[in-house]
């Protein structure tokens, strides 16, 4: 097919702020595709924060439903919505309003994509940069008012796969119907050779699913200056699943073994109950001056954080993150930085295959793991290389 012929939709319902997962992840698709000679399309909620069109490389339209969003300009609709659908949860009605209400988020996506079909002949490459509850219905909806061989679709599947209040709770379950229905026309990208395996024990063919990890993204000159003291990062929105109360633990064993350091440490959106008391005790380590970075750091802000550091340690919890992956992770592979976490989590097979940096089994081995990997030669360019490649293969290969 000519390739000027072949149109690319990138489509997230749940997208609205600048420091979500979904935007860098938005841009470097967007990005990939246009160095591959594509000029994708972007649509997301009509109340999303605008992304600059020159990261894109594309066209972007704000044009759905902003409904499944607590941003919703018509805040009343939202609010009784959402108290529907939680005091119903567990009810067959709470079952049936989560339906009707997901076929009225989706219904200016599913006109979109039925206007162009009016218009067009050509097949449609539909994108999901993650499985959301709309994303699915979604296709559902195309999928029986269209003829199916008309689409392409690609489904990102990372973290929980039932998302929000508007999620069944059997995502997985219905895209898996899915897949079995149009086997040629859905596939699914993981970036986790666990995840893989997950999908796999759920009943996916392995043959629908592809290694599909952050594509590179540098949207700056990543020229580094030379840090007097040693810069380590504990970047990424704070979470406790992430490791967050290790942090005092680690910075007051680096401390014990004479190692000069500074950090650059990012703020949580949703506090925990203890997540007080791990600020004051960072604090207590680095000093009252000390200043953490917002939680809400836009892409260019993060990733000009992470190419001042030294390394970044992320001591996720391995449980949580058994078969996940990490975007901070990608964006320090795009700036050269060295990564330590913690071995089981999803991600520790491409840090070990790839050099990236070095995995702990103890919190106390760090700091031992801190001076390795500051004499480390570690090979970025292949590992960002064959990222690309998973891409294309996933994306660009039918």
């Amino acid at each position: 097919m000519n390739r000027t012929n072949k149109k690319y939709y990138i489509v997230d319902f749940v997208a609205s702020r600048r420091y979500f997962h979904q935007y860098p992840l938005i841009i470097g698709i967007s990005q990939f595709l246009s160095k591959n000679g594509y000029k994708p399309i972007v649509l997301l909620p009509c109340i999303a924060d605008k992304i600059d069109a020159k990261f894109t490389r594309g066209d972007i339209n704000y044009i759905l439903d902003s409904g499944f969003s607590s941003r919703d300009t018509k805040i009343m609709r939202h609010v009784f919505r959402k108290l529907l659908t939680i005091t119903c949860k567990n009810q067959k009605s709470g079952r049936r309003i989560k339906a009707l209400l997901r076929q009225t988020y989706i219904k200016s996506g599913l006109e979109y994509f039925q206007n162009i079909k009016l218009r067009e002949n050509e097949r449609t490459h539909i994108i999901f940069p993650t499985l959301d509850p709309l994303s699915l219905q979604l296709v559902l909806n195309l999928s029986i008012k269209s003829k199916m061989d008309d689409y392409q679709f690609y489904f990102r599947i990372i973290g929980a796969e039932s998302r929000g209040i508007l999620s069944s709770n059997y995502e997985l379950i219905l895209l898996l119907d899915l897949v079995k229905l149009y086997p040629r026309n859905i596939r699914i990208g993981v970036e986790t050779i666990a995840y893989k395996s997950y999908l796999e024990d759920l009943g996916f063919e392995s043959s629908c699913i592809y290694w599909s990890p952050w594509p590179s993204l540098n949207i700056f000159n990543n020229a580094k200056l030379m840090n007097k003291k040693l810069l380590i990062g504990f970047l990424g929105c704070a979470k406790q699943r992430k490791g967050f109360d290790n942090i005092p633990k680690i910075l007051r064993q680096l401390k014990s073994k004479g190692i000069n350091f500074n950090i650059l440490i990012q703020e949580a959106n949703f506090p925990w109950i203890g997540y007080e008391k791990t600020l004051n005790d960072i604090r207590l380590v680095m000093g009252s001056e000390f200043e953490f970075l917002p939680s809400n750091l836009d892409l260019v802000e993060l990733l000009e954080s992470i190419n001042q550091c030294d390394l970044l340690i992320l001591p996720y919890d391995a449980n949580s993150y058994s078969i996940n992956a990490s975007g901070v992770m990608y964006h320090a592979c795009d700036y050269n930085v060295p990564i330590i976490t913690a071995t089981g989590v999803g991600f520790a097979s491409e840090i070990e295959s790839f050099n990236l940096g070095l995995t702990y089994s103890n919190l106390d081995e760090i700091p031992e793991i801190v001076e390795k990997v500051q004499m480390m030669e570690s090979d970025f360019s292949r590992y960002n290389s064959e990222r690309d490649k998973a891409n294309y293969y996933f994306l660009l290969s039918n």
